[in-house]
């Protein structure tokens, strides 16, 4: 038998507090950061304490929601 476990939430449950976290970081960065879906996943677990695949879900909330847009490298807050 075989369990797996995570120390990070499941799922989709793991993304609203992520993208929480990431707006709060381009608040304190004028808006722009340096991370986008083709960061490394070092630098990623670095920053966010978080898997690429959680950052990638969290940056396509953010897309979808239309709150960021891509500048590559990195994402722009959107101004609204």
């Amino acid at each position: 038998r075989k369990v797996d476990l995570g120390l990070d939430a499941a799922g989709y449950q793991r993304v609203g507090p992520l993208t929480e976290q990431v707006l709060a970081m381009l608040a304190r960065t004028d808006g722009q950061l340096n991370m986008d879906d083709e960061s490394t996943p070092d630098s990623i677990r670095i920053r966010f304490g978080v898997s690429k695949k959680a950052f990638k879900q969290a940056l396509g909330r953010l897309l979808r929601e239309r709150k960021i847009e891509f500048t590559k490298p990195g994402i722009r807050l959107v101004n609204k």
